[in-house]
C-alpha cells in the first residue's frame, strides 16, 4: 500500500467500535455517522466525525454534548507496509491525543476505504476499543 493511493477526500459510510475483550460491536454514533476525511498529497491528513442527524444546540448543555460525540483530529501521516498507517497527531478534540501517533490498519478495495485501529482507549469508554471505520472516495470534481 502507497500513502498516494489514500490521497483525496473520504466520506464516512460506518463508525463501529468493537469490545476488546467481549468482540461486541456499537455504533456510537448511529447507523448513518457524518464524517469526512482529507489525505493531501504532502502528508498531511485531517478527520472529523459526528453523529448523523444532530440537532442545533439549544443550550450549553446541548453545545456540550454536541462536542463530546464528535471526533476530530489532524496531523502528518504516512503508510508503512504491508498496511499501517500512522498519523502523527498535531491537533486534536481529545487532548491527550497531541503529540500521540495514532496508528490504524488499511483495507483499500477500489473507492472502499477501511480503518482499523489498534486497540485504544476512546473518552467515554470504560475499556480498550478497536475502532472499525469505512469511507468511500469522493469522485474528483472537474474543474471549468
Amino acid at each position: 500500500m502507497h500513502a498516494k493511493n489514500l490521497v483525496g477526500i473520504w466520506t464516512i459510510d460506518s463508525f463501529q467500535i468493537e469490545d476488546c475483550a467481549t468482540g461486541q460491536r456499537t455504533h456510537p454514533w448511529g447507523e448513518r455517522p457524518s464524517g469526512m476525511v482529507m489525505f493531501s498529497p504532502e502528508g498531511r491528513m485531517s478527520a472529523l466525525i459526528t453523529p448523523g442527524g444532530r440537532s442545533h444546540p439549544k443550550t450549553e448543555g446541548d453545545e456540550a454534548a454536541a462536542f463530546s460525540s464528535m471526533l476530530a483530529y489532524s496531523g502528518r501521516y504516512r503508510v508503512e507496509p504491508p498496511n499501517r498507517l500512522v498519523t502523527s497527531v498535531d491537533i486534536a478534540w481529545f487532548e491527550p491525543w497531541v503529540g500521540s501517533e495514532q496508528v490504524r490498519y488499511l483495507d483499500l478495495s477500489g473507492d472502499k476505504l477501511t480503518l482499523t485501529s489498534a486497540p485504544l482507549n476512546m473518552p467515554q469508554q470504560n475499556a480498550p476499543m478497536f475502532a472499525v471505520v469505512t469511507w468511500r472516495r469522493e469522485p474528483a470534481r472537474q474543474s471549468g
